[in-house]
């Protein structure tokens, strides 16, 4: 396993073999522990410290520091400064002092702790004055945003946000005013009211008017982030997202990512605090901006901001906003009754599938210097590799509560929204593990490659269901669609060189990548390109020789441009989010793909340990060695501008030299 290269992974808690603890009543569970049930988390919200004192330590001294003399220097004694930095000496010195001399106090030097005058003067000039829309419109679009956005992204507790509202916290707060403009601007992409576009004849421009109010980037960081500084990073980084440069978005989630470390959200509270509403968003706000570090990273290719070593907070109570039981002091309750799923869980669920990205991130996406320096060498690192982090998939899969297990006929739009998603990102991940096999050079290929074509047949049915019932367009289900429709168009393609025609589950599936992202072109930038793209994919009759192919090709019936009319009726007939394999290697796939994926799917067949690879791609649609030289050309990624490169040096004439 990870342990066997130098110990630089054991931190991911990755082994199959050990099952994920569950949850019990009253305790949180650690980030290496995702609660997979729904049991509710009533009576004391302090957990039981059972990691090493030392990890504890400087976390005590800094609240120690805060209620010496220095707590006059808010801006000073709010932050968290590491335990080898060297302030640790500093405060060091402090406690001797005070030991010491019993005057603790620092007053003297209270010049190098205050803001100065001249900082001050433009930390006040930036104080904005905001314009808002009428009430009728805030209302609307706060609903949509709880419906939409804060079920997947729970950074924000209902009641007390829209109690803030009706009080109008927002006009004498601008930092809370600035996350009640984002919150409109998010939720204004899933409006239909004329009044939150920007341009009249742009649903592009929705949210803009609201988006561009706020100030992400401050001059003057006069005092420590604040909880509304945090959520502000969020809702701005989402929203960013669909803009022109959605690269931005992935800025913003670093920038509050690094003001969350500022405040030391990354560490788990000292023994004995108790808990506030502010705690437990804090908490959910700082896993937020790890999620989101991690899938835009791990989409377009960044490397993540933090790792899982690095931190150690407790991960989000499974309690919903309705449950929360708050006193007049801040502090909360959390009372979710026994036996009703949790919303949060889904949250969770994510937290925990964000870690095998992590890995993902740090091996397989990384420089050969990084996998170098975690012993991942030899011929055969690659495979183990991927074994592991198919082995971690199978635990998550397997300790996914019941209620967000995928099933079509979900009665809980919720749910089925959150599954969705969950899935989404499921299916991607497995696909972006099996990637770096898919050369000519690898034993694994074609069992990657069916692995690759199973999970985006998988993930374009979810799809499918999801636009039937839901449509709600996010991150998630956007990265999602790009990757499955890139597998799909690979497919097409080799088989069209091979002189055969597509296979109609690879052309409806990738229909269904379209037609998510024609739902939502008009509102997401990088949907539209990624519309704009798959067009392109389509429009490629006969894709031309690739460097390592040295095969005689005959060209493919002209069918691909009638995807459009491939019948869908029977396309989600038995509707399940796991693969249609073949016969051979079914214990392989199931090692890789979990016991949730029933075996074997095509009864018919009897299972041969002499059954070639050729036969199993020709039974899954595939054209075996083919569709692998084709991918070893093709992008290592799934990101947009790698593949709009590739697909345009698809165009007839576009490698000829001059």
């Amino acid at each position: 396993m990870f342990t066997a290269w130098n110990g630089a992974l054991i931190s991911w808690n990755l082994n199959p073999d050990v099952s994920l603890p569950k949850e019990t009543a009253g305790r949180e569970t650690s980030p290496q522990g995702m609660p997979i049930s729904s049991t509710s988390q009533q009576g004391s919200l302090s957990c039981e410290n059972t990691e090493p004192e030392e990890d504890f330590s400087h976390p005590d001294l800094l609240e120690s520091l805060k209620r010496l003399s220095l707590r006059h220097f808010e801006n000073f004694s709010q932050r968290f400064y590491g335990r080898s930095g060297s302030f640790s000496l500093f405060t060091d010195v402090i406690s001797i002092t005070k030991k010491s001399t019993g005057n603790g106090n620092m007053i003297q030097f209270r010049e190098h702790f205050d803001l100065q005058p001249w900082e001050r003067a433009t930390a006040d000039a930036e104080i904005p004055h905001y314009v808002y829309p009428d009430n009728d419109l805030i209302r609307s679009l706060v609903a949509i945003y709880f419906e939409t956005i804060n079920s997947i992204i729970p950074i924000l507790h209902r009641p007390t946000f829209e109690k803030n509202i009706d009080e109008g916290f927002h006009l004498r707060d601008y930092n809370f005013g600035a996350v009640l403009l984002l919150v409109l601007a998010v939720a204004s992409r899933y409006s239909d009211d004329p009044r939150v576009l920007a341009d009249p004849c742009s649903k592009l421009s929705s949210g803009w008017r609201f988006f561009k109010q706020v100030h992400i980037f401050k001059v003057a960081i006069y005092a420590p982030p604040c909880l509304y500084e945090l959520q502000v990073a969020i809702l701005g980084g989402i929203y960013a997202m669909g803009t022109s440069v959605p690269e931005f978005g992935w800025t913003m989630i670093g920038v509050g990512l690094r003001s969350a470390i500022d405040i030391g959200l990354h560490r788990r509270k000292p023994k004995g605090n108790e808990f506030t509403v502010e705690d437990e968003l804090k908490k959910r706000s700082f896993w937020a901006l790890i999620v989101l570090d991690r899938l835009v990273g791990l989409y377009v290719g960044y490397p993540a901001m933090i790792q899982d070593e690095e931190l150690d907070l407790q991960t989000p109570i499974e309690c919903d906003d309705e449950y929360w039981e708050i006193a007049p002091d801040g502090r909360v309750h959390f009372n979710q009754p026994p036996g009703e799923p949790s919303k949060i869980s889904y949250f969770n669920a994510s937290i925990k599938l964000s870690e095998i990205m992590s890995v993902v991130m740090k091996t397989s996406c990384s420089l050969k210097k990084a996998r170098d320096m975690l012993g991942l060498t030899g011929k055969s690192w690659e495979q183990r590799l991927v074994a592991d982090l198919d082995s971690s998939l199978n635990a998550w899969v397997d300790s996914v509560p019941d209620h967000l297990r995928w099933n079509p006929r979900c009665d809980n739009g919720t749910f089925l929204y959150q599954s969705t998603a969950l899935y989404s990102v499921y299916y991607m991940l497995q696909i972006l593990i099996h990637r770096p096999l898919l050369r000519t050079d690898s034993p694994l290929s074609m069992p990657s490659l069916i692995i690759c074509t199973n999970a985006a047949r998988s993930c374009s049915r979810i799809l499918k269901v999801h636009m039937t019932r839901i449509r709600t367009i996010n991150p998630q289900i956007i990265v999602g669609a790009f990757t499955s429709g890139a597998v799909f168009a690979m497919n097409i393609w080799s088989r069209k060189r091979a002189g055969c025609a597509p296979n109609t589950r690879d052309v409806a599936g990738f229909q269904v990548c379209l037609t998510t992202f024609e739902d939502a072109a008009d509102t997401w930038n990088i949907v539209g390109r990624s519309l704009i793209l798959f067009r392109a994919m389509a429009s490629v009759e006969s894709p031309p020789p690739r460097r390592h192919e040295n095969v005689t090709v005959t060209p493919a019936p002209s069918i691909w441009s009638s995807y459009d009319a491939v019948p869908q009726t029977a396309f989600l007939q038995s509707v399940q989010p796991f693969c249609e394999q073949t016969p051979y290697m079914d214990g392989y796939l199931a090692s890789r793909m979990g016991a949730g994926f029933p075996l074997p799917l095509e009864p018919h067949l009897e299972v041969s340990s002499s059954v070639q690879p050729s036969y199993v791609a020709q039974e899954s649609g595939l054209s075996g060695e083919l569709s692998i030289d084709m991918w070893t050309d093709a992008p290592l990624g799934f990101s947009f501008s790698e593949w709009d490169a590739y697909v345009t040096s698809m165009a007839p004439g576009a490698n000829e030299r001059p």
